[in-house]
């Protein structure tokens, strides 16, 4: 995984840990015509704001929710 990629991923983990939002993230999907770039909803404006210093594109920020996310249907 790009090291970049990483940091970014563990950021937003922690921002997601940091607001209890893990449950809802593992449970959530979004519109399936919009992905998370496009779906409004306000724990991922929440999300957002929280991670605004890494310099996510909206592709980047998609792949990365979609990492975290997965992180928290992993674990048991």
């Amino acid at each position: 995984m790009d090291e970049y990629f990483e940091k970014c991923q563990k950021n937003m983990a922690l921002v997601v840990k940091e607001k209890d939002l893990g449950e809802w993230l593992k449970n959530f999907e979004p519109d399936s015509d919009k992905g998370f770039v496009f779906t409004i909803h306000q724990n991922i404006d929440i999300i957002s704001q929280g991670v605004a210093g890494d310099g996510h594109s909206g592709c980047s920020f998609a792949m990365c929710i979609r990492a975290v996310q997965k992180e928290l249907k992993e674990v048991v």
